[in-house]
C-alpha cells in the first residue's frame, strides 16, 4: 500500500518530486502553471524515509525493537513488487497446507492476506498515531482490519510471518544482525515493471507519467534520489537491502527472490523457499500450494488480492513510455546500482529489445561485416538468471596464465538403442539439436549428424548469431515445448528449462530431449562421440563410416587432448587473453598454436587424417578449427606470426605457409561440404580484439575458392 494522501487514489497520492533525470520531459510537456511547477512535497517521513498514511510510528519502532526467534519469518519486499504474491506462498508453506495437501483452516494474522507492522495500532483497538485526514483511520482498518502488533503479529503461532515493504535499518535489529535470529526473505522484481504497477495502482495518477500541471509525474518521483514515494527509493531499498545480505550470508538467514524467477519456475522456487524456510514441501503440499497461489486463484479467493493483484505477467513497461523516457531510466538504474549484484538479474528484464541482435541467418552473405551489426553484452545464467558475463575471464592478468574455459555443466549420455534403464536412449525423433555456424565445436556435431546420416533422426536448429541474450534463433525452433512458438528464441530458455537454477555458460552445441524435455550435454566431444557411437546404428550414411572405433578410441582420445589444449582451445586462449589485456598470456598461447600447425604439417605429410587411413572424429574437430583459421583466427585472434595462412596466404601475394594441412583441410571439406556455414566465420569479428575496426575484412570469397579447390594427391596415403 503505497498511497500517502487518502484523499486522492492510491496512485495520484504519491506526493510529486522532480526528479532530475526527468524533469527536462515533465517540464516540456506540464501546463504552465507557476503554483505547481516545481512543488516539491515531502509528505510524512520517518527517520528520514517517506511513509504511507496508514503508517504508525509507534508500532514501526516496536517493529524495530522486536525480540526475534530462530524460527521468525520475516518478508521485506519492493512496493508493488510481488508482496502479496510471495505473502501467499510462505504463508501456504508455513501453515496453509498439511504435507497431503488439504488446505488448513485460516487462523490469526496474515491468513488471508499481508498486513504490515507499520500499519496496525500497538495495541488491538488502540488508539492510532495521529493522520493526515479525517477518514484516513477509517481507510487503514478497511485496508488492514482491527489487528494489533503486540497481541495478533507477535502473538502468531510459531513460525511467526511478517511482510512489510520496510528494510535495511527499518528492519528489526535482532533480525538483521550478523549474530541475529530470524530468517529474512528478501523479494524483488524488475524496476521497470514495478514503476507500471506502481503507475496504475487503483487509477492512473492525475499527473500522469512525465507531469502536467499537477507535478512532474510517476517517472521522475520513481527516479528521484529523494523519492517521496512510500517507503522511499526502490535503489536505496536494493542498496540496503545488500549490505543486509551481505550481513546475513555467513548464516544462510537471508534469501532472495525475485518475480520474475516466480513467473519462470513457480514448483522449483516454491521448493526453493521451502527448503530455506526448513519446512517439509511433499509433492501433494507442493502441487496444492502452484495451484493455489496461481493469479487466478487469488483473485477469486477476494479480499486484499483483488485489489493488490493487477496484470501478474512481466514486460508490461514496453506498453508504455517512449524510447528517451526509458533511457532517462536506464541512465538512473546504472547511476544507482551499477556493481550491485542484487540488481544484476534485474538487468536483462528492463531490455527492449535485447541489445545485438544479428539479421536473420537467411539474410548473412559472405560480404558481411558484422562490425557494423548492433553491438551486445555477453550474457551467461547464474542461478538461473540471465546476468552479464563474468565466467570469461583471463586469470592472473598481467603474467603468463591466461583464460582457464570453465567444464561443460551438463554431462549426460545417450545409450545406444534398447538399452534397458537408461534415462537417455537412442531413438529416432526424440533428440534436438542447437547448433551454431560461427562455433567450430558446433559445427563438429552438425558434421557428424550430417556424415552418419542422422538427419531424419535427430532434428536440428541453426542460430543466427549471438546476441545481448545469448545465441539466438529469430525464427523460433522445431522441437518441443518451443514448436509453433513465434520467435526470437534465446538458448537459455532451454537451459533454465533444463534446470530453473542453473549456473552455466550458453553455450552451443546443446542436445536435447524432447521426450524428457530437458539437456542431455553441452559437450562439444561428447556430443560427437554419442552421435558416432550410440546414434550410429540409427543412422543411413552415404558410405559406410566408423568415426570412433572402439580400437582406436584411446589413441583419438589422447590425440584429441592435446589437439584441444593447444590448438581448438588454443586459438581462445590467444584471442581472449588479448581481449582481456593479458599479452603475455596471449602471446604463450599463441606459440603454442604454432607449435601445434608445425607439428600436424610434418604429420600430415605422410598420413591422409590423423589416424591414417580412415576419417574419424578427431579430423572433424581440428578441421572444424583449420577452416575458420584464415577467416577469423589468423587475424582476429593476433595469430600472424606463425607461417601464415592454412588455404591462402597471410597476404595476396604469399604462398599458404601449411600446404600438408591446407590439402588436409581440402580433402576433409570434400566430405562435409553442405555443412559449412561460411557467412557465420565473419561473426567473429564482433567481438575478435586484434583486427582494427577501420581494416578491412579477410577476403572470404578468396578462402571459399582455395577450400573448394583438388586437394592433390592426398587420397593415396
Amino acid at each position: 500500500m503505497l498511497f500517502s494522501n487518502p484523499s486522492e487514489t492510491v496512485a495520484s497520492g504519491l506526493l510529486a518530486v522532480g526528479g532530475a533525470a526527468v524533469l527536462a520531459i515533465a517540464q516540456r510537456r506540464r501546463s504552465a502553471n507557476p503554483a505547481t511547477a516545481n512543488n516539491k512535497a515531502t509528505g510524512r517521513r520517518w527517520r528520514g524515509l517517506p511513509v504511507p498514511f496508514f503508517f504508525q510510528e509507534s508500532t514501526a519502532e516496536a517493529f524495530n525493537a522486536m525480540t526475534t526467534r530462530p524460527d521468525d519469518v520475516f518478508m521485506s519486499s519492493l512496493t508493488k513488487g510481488g508482496t502479496t504474491w510471495v505473502h501467499k506462498i510462505l504463508h501456504s508453506l508455513l501453515h496453509g497446507y498439511d504435507e497431503a495437501g488439504n488446505k488448513l483452516p485460516p487462523v490469526g494474522i496474515g491468513a488471508t492476506s499481508q498486513v504490515y507492522p507499520d500499519a496496525i495500532t500497538l495495541r488491538r483497538g488502540g488508539a492510532c498515531d495521529p493522520l493526515t485526514a479525517p477518514q484516513a483511520d477509517e481507510m487503514r482498518r478497511k485496508f488492514f482490519g482491527e489487528w494489533g502488533f503486540e497481541d495478533d503479529m507477535l502473538g502468531q503461532p510459531s513460525p511467526r510471518l511478517i511482510s512489510t515493504h520496510m528494510y535495511g535499518a527499518a528492519l528489526p535489529a535482532a533480525l538483521t544482525a550478523a549474530d541475529g535470529q530470524g530468517r529474512l526473505v528478501i523479494v524483488l522484481r524488475n524496476l521497470k515493471d514495478t514503476l507500471c504497477s506502481l503507475h496504475f495502482f487503483r487509477g492512473e495518477p492525475k499527473d500522469g507519467w512525465t507531469g502536467n500541471e499537477h507535478g512532474p509525474g510517476s517517472l521522475a518521483r520513481f527516479l528521484d534520489a529523494d523519492s517521496p514515494n512510500a517507503y522511499g527509493s526502490c535503489f536505496e531499498m536494493i542498496r540496503q537491502s545488500e549490505r543486509t545480505l551481505e550481513a546475513l550470508a555467513p548464516s544462510g538467514r537471508c534469501l532472495i527472490v525475485y518475480y520474475e524467477d516466480l513467473i519462470r519456475s513457480l514448483p522449483t522456487q516454491i521448493e526453493r523457499l521451502a527448503a530455506f524456510l526448513q519446512v517439509p514441501c511433499p509433492t501433494a503440499k507442493l502441487d496444492a500450494i502452484v495451484e493455489a497461489v496461481t493469479f487466478s486463484s487469488m483473485q477469486k479467493q477476494g479480499g486484499m488480492a483483488t485489489m493488490l493483484l493487477r496484470k501478474g505477467g512481466i514486460g508490461d513497461w514496453r506498453n508504455h513510455l517512449d524510447a528517451p523516457s526509458w533511457a532517462a531510466f536506464d541512465a538512473a538504474f546504472d547511476a544507482a546500482l551499477e556493481g550491485s549484484s542484487l540488481a544484476e538479474p534485474l538487468r536483462y528484464h528492463q531490455l527492449s529489445p535485447v541489445d545485438g541482435l544479428p539479421p536473420a541467418r537467411a539474410e548473412h552473405s559472405t560480404t558481411d561485416d558484422p562490425r557494423q551489426w548492433p553491438s551486445f553484452v555477453r550474457k551467461t545464467l547464474v542461478d538461473g538468471r540471465v546476468v552479464r558475463d563474468t565466467l570469461i575471464a583471463t586469470k592472473g592478468v598481467g603474467g603468463a596464465a591466461g583464460f582457464v574455459r570453465p567444464s561443460s555443466e551438463f554431462t549426460a549420455t545417450v545409450a545406444p538403442p534398447g538399452t534397458a534403464g537408461a534415462t537417455h536412449v537412442a531413438e529416432a525423433g526424440r533428440y534436438h539439436l542447437f547448433v551454431s555456424g560461427v562455433c567450430p565445436w558446433a559445427s563438429s556435431a552438425r558434421v557428424a549428424r550430417h556424415l552418419l546420416g542422422l538427419e531424419s533422426i535427430i532434428s536440428m536448429d541453426v542460430a543466427d548469431g549471438q546476441s545481448g541474450g545469448g545465441w539466438v534463433f529469430l525464427g523460433g525452433v522445431g522441437c518441443e515445448p518451443w514448436a509453433g512458438r513465434a520467435g526470437p528464441f534465446f538458448l537459455h530458455e532451454a537451459y533454465q528449462a533444463a534446470d530453473p537454477q542453473a549456473t552455466t555458460r550458453l553455450t552451443v552445441p546443446l542436445l536435447w530431449d524432447t521426450k524428457l524435455q530437458t539437456i542431455v550435454s553441452n559437450d562439444s566431444w561428447s556430443i560427437v562421440k554419442m552421435l558416432a557411437t550410440a546414434f550410429a546404428p540409427l543412422g543411413k550414411p552415404p558410405a559406410p563410416i566408423a568415426l570412433y572405433p572402439s580400437n582406436l578410441a584411446s589413441e583419438i582420445e589422447s590425440t584429441h587432448r592435446r589437439l584441444y589444449d593447444e590448438l581448438l582451445n588454443g586459438v581462445y586462449k590467444a584471442g581472449i587473453g588479448l581481449l582481456k589485456g593479458n599479452k603475455p598470456a596471449a602471446a604463450e598461447a599463441a606459440a603454442a598454436v604454432y607449435a601445434q600447425l608445425g607439428a600436424l604439417e610434418t604429420a600430415l605429410g605422410t598420413k591422409r587424417f590423423l589416424m591414417g587411413k580412415a576419417l574419424t572424429a578427431v579430423d572433424i574437430r581440428l578441421t572444424m578449427t583449420l577452416l575458420r583459421f584464415d577467416a577469423s583466427y589468423l587475424r582476429g585472434f593476433g595469430l600472424g606470426d606463425g607461417r601464415g595462412g592454412i588455404l591462402v596466404g597471410a597476404t595476396p601475394d604469399a604462398a599458404p605457409g601449411y600446404p600438408n594441412i591446407g590439402g588436409y583441410v581440402r580433402d576433409v571439406f570434400a566430405l562435409i561440404e553442405p555443412t559449412v556455414d561460411w557467412p557465420a566465420f565473419r561473426q567473429y569479428y564482433r567481438w575478435a580484439p586484434a583486427l582494427p575496426r577501420h581494416a578491412p575484412l579477410p577476403d572470404l570469397e578468396q578462402i571459399i575458392a582455395a577450400a573448394k579447390s583438388k586437394p592433390s594427391g592426398r587420397a593415396k596415403l
